[in-house]
């Protein structure tokens, strides 16, 4: 190979990835990610926070466009599951990372990206700080408590001028570290 094909295939090579670039699965994509913070760029793609996206065309975009994009789908899945459409039976390796997250289990690669940068994005606080986290993120439980618990806790509460979740919090954590 000469230097004229070298500097031929590299123009055609460009061309074709500015046209993938202007593509609107690649557009949408971007668009939601960057508005949810997960990735930055310095082209001009305006945010898509509140866009519902197909998993093919993410999976396209990250395959055709930006490898990034495959990095971060996991997790963006996870902290915004309504916002994509995943059937575990039509996509059962994401289904497969994504169950992985969730019970914080080593995983294989998916798409040949690592497990452990794919799941480096599950704890990234994302800069609007409205979606915590999945390890920040708290549980719901209910306990029957008695008349007379219930007032030591309210009056706990109101001279600490906390909520009563914090004053349970607390008891608990000091409570596991004598035990």
């Amino acid at each position: 190979m000469n230097r004229q094909d070298a500097i031929r295939q590299i123009r055609e090579k460009a061309e074709q990835d500015t046209e993938k670039r202007r593509d609107l699965r690649f557009l949408e994509t971007m668009g939601f990610l960057i508005a949810k913070g997960f990735l930055r760029t310095n082209l001009e793609i305006r945010p898509a926070p509140n866009k519902r996206l197909r998993i093919e065309d993410v999976i396209w975009a990250g395959q055709a466009v930006e490898p990034r994009i495959l990095e971060v789908l996991p997790a963006a899945v996870l902290r915004f599951g309504k916002h994509f459409d995943l059937d575990p039976d039509k996509h059962s390796e994401l289904a497969r990372v994504i169950h992985q997250l969730k019970k914080d289990e080593d995983g294989e690669p998916f798409f040949g990206i690592p497990f452990g940068k794919i799941k480096m994005w599950v704890t990234f606080n994302l800069p609007d700080r409205r979606l915590k986290p999945l390890h920040e993120k708290k549980i719901p439980k209910t306990f029957r408590l008695s008349p007379t618990a219930i007032r030591n806790l309210q009056n706990f509460a109101l001279g600490r001028n906390c909520s009563e979740t914090q004053i349970l919090e607390e008891f608990l954590t000091a409570g596991a570290k004598k035990f």
